[in-house]
C-alpha cells in the first residue's frame, strides 16, 4: 500500500527555471512491490509463516509534458500506463492489468518572479490539476484457479487497477532554499482529491455474481474512492569530481489517508502510509537530465478506516513495499526564440572585433590580454545566495581572485571551470577566490549552474550591472583581479582566450612562491563552448559582452 506518486518534474532541488515557450519531456518510471503485510505498525509475520502473503507487483510509467507560459506559469499534461499483477500466495492464478491510468492536466505557478535575485535564493511553486478518469476501473480477468480446473472472470483488486473511477483535482508543491556551500534544500509534494464516496460494484471482499452481499454500516461491500498524498524533504549538493552530478537525500512520505477532503468516507480502503529514506542522483549534461532514486521504507502503518471504526472491528492488514524505485528522464526543448537566442550565443565566439553586434556596450576599452588596472581594488558590500553579507575584507588572504562572470556567459563557462581546479590546488597554500554574478536577472540560475558544473568557488550577488562595471572597468567577461594581501591589484584581464589559465595560473604561483605543481596542461578547445555545455534554463546574455581576446 504506497500512493501512486512519481518523480517531481521540475526539479526545484536544482534551482533552474525555463524561459517562456519552453518545452520539456519527462519520462518516468516507478516501480513497487508490496508483500510485507502490516497491521497498524505492527508487521504480520503469520502472513509469510502461512502462505497468505498477497504479493503487487505495480510498474508506473508516466509521460509528463510540460510548456512554460511565462516566466513564472507553466502548462503541464501527465498521461500514466500502468503494469501491475496480484496473486494471494497460495493460490494457483496470478491476476494482471495493464493500461492507460488517469491523465491529468494542469497549471503550476512560481511565487517569486525567476528573474529576481532571490528566487536564486529559494522559490516555491504551486500547482493545479485536473485528474480524468480515464482509466479503467473495472478491468477483469478470465483464469483458471486451480491447475486444469475450468475457468472463471475474477476482478483484481482496486490497488492494481490502471484507473481510480474518479473524478478528482491533484494539488501540488515544491519549493528550494539554497544554504550555501553549493547545498540545496527542497521539499515536494502533491495531494489527489477525488471526490469521494464509493463506487457502485462490489468489490472481491463480498458479494457473487448473483448480487452483491447485505450492506454493512460502513458500505464495505463497495470499494472507496480515496484521496492520496506525498510529501518529500530533502537536500542536493554536488559529487565531487563529477562534472553535472548532484547527490540527493530526502524522507519521502506517501499514503492514503482514512478521510477525505471532500465526500464521504465509507466504503472498503486501506488506509496508511510508508516513510522512506530516500537517496538518488540527479546528472544534467546539455539539455538533458537523468533522475535516479531508491527509497527504503523505514516506517508502515496500516491505519484504521472510518468503515472499520463504524463495524467495530480491528485494523485489516495490507501488503507495503521494502523499497520504492524511480527513474525518470528529461529533456529541454528551448522555445524557437530561445533555441535563436541559444545558437547565436554558440557562433559569438568566431566573430571579430569588427563586428560591432558583439561589442561590449559597458566600455569603449581596447582588446588585449590583459588591462591596465587600478593601483588597488575597491572593496564591496555584497550577499551570498542564501542572504549572508559577505566583504572583500572575508575572502582576503596572502592571494585574492576576484571574477565578475553570469551564467550565461559561454566564455565564463570555460574559464571559470578552470580556475576551480587552480583555487582547489592552492587555496591551502593562501589563495582565495570569490566570483561575483554582473547580471541580477541570472541570479536565479546559479544555483543549477554550480550543481551541474560542480563548482565550489563562494559566488556573491546584490550588485547592479551599471555600478559594477563603473567601479571596476569591465569591458568583457570574465573580468579577473588578482590581488595581494592589502588589496592591491596584481593582474587584470576582461575576456577570455585559450590558455589564459596558464597565465593566470603563473601568476597566482609567483604571488605565493609556490614551485609550479607540474607541467602546463594543454590548450582548451577553441571558444566558443558548444551550445550544449551551457546552463540551459536561461536568458541568453544581452547586455553584457561575453566574446574571446583576440
Amino acid at each position: 500500500m504506497i500512493s501512486r506518486s512519481g518523480l517531481e518534474s521540475n526539479g526545484a532541488e536544482s534551482g533552474g527555471y525555463l524561459q517562456p515557450g519552453d518545452w520539456t519531456s519527462t519520462i518516468g518510471v516507478r516501480h513497487v512491490y508490496s508483500h510485507v503485510h502490516f497491521s497498524g505498525p505492527t508487521e504480520n509475520f503469520s502472513r509469510a509463516q502461512l502462505g497468505t502473503e498477497v504479493q503487487s507487483k505495480t510498474n508506473l510509467d508516466d509521460l509528463m509534458v510540460t510548456y512554460q507560459l511565462t516566466s513564472r506559469i507553466s502548462l503541464t499534461g501527465t498521461l500514466p500506463f500502468v503494469y501491475a499483477s496480484r496473486r494471494l500466495q497460495s493460490q494457483y492464478a496470478t491476476l494482471h492489468t495493464s493500461g492507460i491510468g488517469d491523465i491529468s492536466l494542469g497549471e503550476q505557478y512560481w511565487l517569486r518572479r525567476p528573474q529576481s535575485e532571490k528566487a536564486g535564493t529559494n522559490n516555491a511553486q504551486l500547482g493545479l490539476s485536473l485528474l480524468i478518469p480515464s482509466g479503467n476501473d473495472r478491468q477483469s480477468n478470465v483464469v483458471a484457479t486451480t491447475y486444469g480446473g475450468p475457468t472463471s472472470t475474477q476482478y483484481p483488486d482496486y490497488s492494481v487497477q490502471p484507473g481510480a473511477g474518479a473524478w478528482g483535482m491533484i494539488m501540488s508543491w515544491q519549493a528550494f532554499q539554497n544554504l550555501g556551500n553549493s547545498t540545496v534544500a527542497y521539499v515536494d509534494g502533491n495531494y489527489v482529491m477525488t471526490q469521494g464516496g464509493y463506487h457502485s460494484f462490489w468489490t472481491s471482499h463480498g458479494g457473487t455474481a448473483n448480487g452483491p452481499p447485505s450492506p454493512t454500516p460502513g458500505m464495505t461491500q463497495f470499494d472507496a474512492i480515496q484521496d492520496q498524498y506525498m510529501i518529500e524533504i530533502g537536500a542536493s549538493r554536488p559529487a565531487p569530481r563529477i562534472k553535472g552530478l548532484g547527490l540527493t537525500l530526502s524522507i519521502r512520505d506517501e499514503g492514503v489517508p482514512a478521510h477525505n477532503l471532500i465526500g464521504n468516507d465509507l466504503g472498503f480502503r486501506r488506509p496508511g502510509f510508508g516513510i522512506a529514506l530516500t537517496p538518488g542522483f540527479i546528472y544534467t549534461r546539455g539539455h538533458h537530465m537523468l533522475q535516479f532514486s531508491v527509497g527504503k521504507v523505514l516506517v508502515r502503518d496500516r491505519t484504521k478506516s472510518v468503515a472499520e471504526v463504524i463495524n467495530g472491528v480491528h485494523e485489516g492488514d495490507a501488503a507495503f513495499a521494502n523499497y520504492v524505485w524511480m527513474v525518470g528522464y528529461t529533456v529541454r526543448m528551448p522555445g524557437k526564440k530561445n533555441a535563436v537566442e541559444e545558437a547565436a550565443q554558440g557562433n559569438s565566439g568566431r566573430a571579430t572585433t569588427a563586428n560591432a553586434s558583439h561589442q561590449s556596450r559597458a566600455s569603449a576599452l581596447p582588446q588585449g590580454s590583459s588591462q591596465t588596472a587600478p593601483d588597488t581594488f575597491k572593496p564591496f558590500s555584497l550577499r551570498t545566495l542564501d542572504g549572508k553579507k559577505k566583504t572583500l575584507r572575508d575572502f582576503s588572504n596572502k592571494v585574492t581572485l576576484v571574477s565578475f562572470f553570469f551564467p550565461r556567459c559561454p566564455y565564463c563557462n570555460v574559464e571559470l571551470p578552470e580556475i576551480q581546479k587552480i583555487y582547489d590546488t592552492y587555496k591551502d597554500k593562501g589563495l582565495s577566490a570569490v566570483w561575483i554574478n554582473i547580471l541580477p536577472e541570472e541570479a536565479g540560475l546559479i544555483a543549477g549552474w554550480q550543481m551541474a558544473k560542480n563548482l565550489t568557488v563562494p559566488v556573491l550577488i546584490g550588485g547592479s550591472q551599471a555600478s559594477l562595471q563603473k567601479d571596476y572597468g569591465i569591458d568583457s567577461t570574465p573580468s579577473t583581479y588578482l590581488l595581494d594581501e592589502n588589496g592591491r591589484v596584481l593582474f587584470h584581464a576582461d575576456g577570455y582566450q585559450a590558455g589564459d589559465e596558464k597565465t593566470l595560473k603563473a601568476k597566482i604561483e609567483a604571488a605565493l612562491n609556490v614551485v609550479p605543481a607540474g607541467p602546463a596542461s594543454a590548450s582548451l578547445p577553441p571558444c566558443p563552448v558548444p551550445t550544449e555545455d551551457i546552463q540551459p534554463s536561461a536568458p541568453a546574455p544581452r547586455i553584457v559582452d561575453a566574446r574571446p581576446r583576440q
